[in-house]
């Protein structure tokens, strides 16, 4: 596949609704997977600060190669985003070329040898997008709020940051006095999720608290009571019932799910809130967020067998859809489980 100009074009401009947030200072490479119908279709995509590209240009690669080497790869785009110069703007000349030359080799030393790499200052209407392997391959952006992807992501209940560091930012705790606060309570609300999971009456309850939570932050309501944040925060980060909590019925109520814990989160210490971060991380991937998904997990309890896996389905790219439903099933069944009577034995 020969990228157009009007490919490029809705490549480069659709990069905030792709990431989830508008990029800067970063080489974002998106592959073209081809279909067995022969469609093309826009496949798993890598961002890489510009301050870490100079010199590890080989690991960049291998890292794409971990995600993408075994997908039906018809070409891939780089995206240079970095604003230049005023003075240099449009003398043709192009930041980090020595970089960007050092990654398309090799890349190429793994198999991907249709590449194009672009320039642009910023992903914003009526900027002027650069090849830096073809100086005539060159086009102008529209408005990115206006771009399919965006309507799209919107759609779908998708936030475009401004930035990276603005998701990043939603996960700032609260006040370290009011999680002080707030800690014992979580730890004995804790210990009673603990018994409440031993039996089903006392778990149906559990769970319908926690199922009107959701559905309350899904109109924004989130409450700020000690007593609930803590009862919510133990039952969230209580294996079985997390477990049997991850099924939801749609993206919408994900995304409701994810906001609650990340308000639950806020007031938790660790090791609470390195369970919760697990679930925000789930939530955020099966939406099909990777950047929350990884923000979340940076928070996460690192030794979690959940963490390690989550952080290798995002570095080889699966695709929610081809776990979502083995996610969903367990769910289910964990539920079930929980609320099922134990048996009586008879004399």
């Amino acid at each position: 596949m020969s990228l157009t100009l009007a490919s490029t074009t809705t490549m480069v401009v659709s990069l905030p609704a792709l990431l989830g947030f508008i990029p800067d200072d970063s080489l974002v490479l998106i592959t073209a997977l081809t279909n067995d119908d022969g469609s093309v279709i826009t496949g798993p995509l890598a961002r890489i600060d510009l301050t870490h590209l100079t010199g590890h240009a080989e690991d960049c690669a291998r890292h794409f190669n971990r995600q993408c080497g075994d997908l039906p790869v018809s070409c891939v785009i780089g995206i240079v985003v970095r604003t230049v110069d005023g003075d240099n703007a449009d003398d043709g000349s192009l930041p980090q070329r020595t970089d960007v030359d050092s990654v398309i080799e090799q890349l190429a030393e793994h198999g991907f040898t249709d590449v194009d790499v672009v320039h642009v200052p910023a992903v914003a209407e009526g900027a002027r997008w650069r090849s830096y392997r073809d100086a005539g391959r060159t086009g102008v952006l529209p408005d990115p709020a206006a771009a399919a992807a965006a309507a799209a992501a919107v759609a779908a209940g998708h936030t475009i940051a401004a930035s990276r560091d603005d998701l990043a930012a939603r996960f700032t705790p609260a006040p370290e006095n009011l999680r002080a606060r707030l800690q014992p309570h979580i730890t004995d609300a804790v210990t009673s999720a603990a018994i409440d999971h031993s039996w089903h009456l006392a778990a149906h309850v559990r769970l319908a608290r926690a199922d009107a939570a959701i559905r309350a932050a899904a109109h924004g309501e989130l409450s700020n009571d000690d007593a609930v944040i803590a009862d919510l925060a133990a039952t969230f980060s209580t294996l079985s019932f997390r477990g049997a909590l991850l099924a939801v019925p749609d993206d919408a109520t994900r995304l409701a799910a994810e906001n609650l814990v990340l308000h639950l989160w806020r007031h938790s210490c660790d090791p609470v809130a390195g369970q919760l971060a697990i679930v925000i991380a789930l939530h955020a991937y099966l939406r099909g967020s990777g950047t929350v998904a990884r923000i979340a997990l940076e928070n996460a309890d690192p030794k979690h067998p959940m963490t390690l896996l989550l952080s290798t389905v995002l570095d080889h790219a699966v695709a929610p859809s081809e776990i979502r439903h083995v996610i969903e099933n367990a769910s289910v069944e964990a539920r079930r489980t929980l609320l099922s009577e134990p048996t009586i034995d008879q004399a």
